[in-house]
């Protein structure tokens, strides 16, 4: 009777806790949600390109970028209407850990390598932004003297899952058929090794942070057998990246901006990651103004000394606990749901925001919800800065 007791609490947790689920991912004016890093059956995925398509619609997303391994799938053969983009793209392993090379054509690379330097060189001749995958997880990632690199996954779903405990995974496996959204939740962690490295990575120069859901939907069992799991569509309801376009993004209109466009956005770090089953994100402002500029993720700014650092959160949310780090020193943690803090000087400027996880099996646990890409503040003219972003 005593096992049955845990049991049952679980269950009832699952029942009872109701996440955003279908409400997740309305997106604010210039803004599109979408995900990065997912396999198809082309790879090591379960889906095909057109039913991973249909799923992320399912999910409200407005962008997809596929990355099977060693391969690059040719969007350009589904008929798609033009408000979901699709990047083209490839994880590539190499003898330093694996990156994604997105934007790049079919069927490239022609001739592979295993060499990190030479692939990351090729990736960028042939047109491709390059992001490492799972850097600090399985294939970590150890040509860390290589720069050729446009960004790093922050957070990468499979990483992430491994650093639970058994009893934790045991909590979610009990949830998944009662409640799948929460059951992924209940797995999210802080990857503290991932923030750590970008921070000393952005004191040498800029470097985009995205979020990865290395979705394969697979578990490959005996004699060919794959078990769907876990699905492409609450993987894609749990993290996703929000791309910030502006309301005429190169000149046209941010509802149908073409995967060049979303991914252009993406490698100038102009946009923040959000675990949206806790709460939809859409419209999380990270700015700083000045009497000169104003400035988001990605941008550059000239210090001035009526800056100031505004961070306001999407209404209806929890009590949110808000971090700010300049140069990898957290100089901001308050429970708020907005800040507007003045600048102490240049500097590389993030923020992170934490929400408590929801129900019984959550433990009240503060869970990261947000983080955003820097804005970098310099003492160059405005005019200098005009020109870099």
């Amino acid at each position: 009777m005593g096992p049955l007791l845990p049991l049952g609490a679980v269950l009832l947790d699952g029942f009872f806790v109701h996440l955003p689920g279908d409400a997740v991912g309305v997106p604010a004016p210039g803004e599109r949600l979408g995900v990065i890093h997912v396999h198809t059956a082309a790879g090591h995925g379960s889906g095909t390109l057109p039913q991973v398509i249909s799923a992320a619609r399912d999910a409200n997303l407005s962008f997809l970028a596929v990355t099977d391994h060693n391969i690059t799938d040719n969007p350009a053969t589904l008929d798609d209407p033009s408000e979901f983009a699709v990047i083209a793209g490839n994880e590539l392993s190499t003898s330093s850990g694996h990156f994604l090379a997105l934007g790049v054509p079919p069927n490239w690379p022609s001739r592979p390598s295993y060499d990190a330097r030479t692939m990351l060189a090729e990736a960028h001749a042939a047109g491709g932004v390059t992001f490492l995958a799972h850097p600090y997880s399985k294939d970590p990632w150890s040509e860390w003297g290589a720069s050729d690199f446009d960004g790093m996954e922050i957070w990468n779903e499979d990483a992430v899952w491994r650093r639970n405990t058994v009893l934790d995974l045991l909590i979610s496996a009990i949830l998944y058929p009662v409640n799948n959204q929460l059951a992924m939740l209940r797995l999210a962690r802080t990857p503290e090794p991932n923030l750590a490295k970008w921070d000393e990575l952005l004191a040498q120069r800029p470097v985009a942070g995205i979020c990865g859901a290395d979705a394969h939907a697979a578990i490959h069992m005996w004699h060919g057998i794959v078990w769907r799991f876990p699905e492409y569509l609450p993987v894609f309801r749990l993290a996703r990246q929000h791309v910030l376009l502006g309301p005429h993004p190169q000149g046209g209109d941010p509802r149908v901006a073409s995967a060049t466009v979303i991914l252009d956005a993406l490698k100038r770090g102009h946009s923040f990651c959000a675990l949206d089953a806790i709460y939809p994100a859409s419209g999380f402002v990270n700015e700083i103004s000045s009497s000169v500029v104003t400035a988001g993720s990605g941008d550059f700014a000239p210090w001035t000394p009526n800056a100031h650092l505004r961070v306001i959160v999407p209404s209806g949310a929890s009590l949110p606990r808000i971090k700010v780090y300049r140069d990898g020193h957290k100089i901001v943690d308050k429970e708020a749901w907005s800040l507007d803090e003045p600048l102490p000087g240049p500097g590389c400027y993030r923020s992170e925001v934490y929400l408590r996880q929801p129900g019984l099996t959550g433990w009240h646990r503060w869970t990261l919800w947000i983080f955003s890409n820097p804005i970098y503040v310099t003492a160059s003219s405005p005019a200098v800065m005009a020109a870099s972003n």
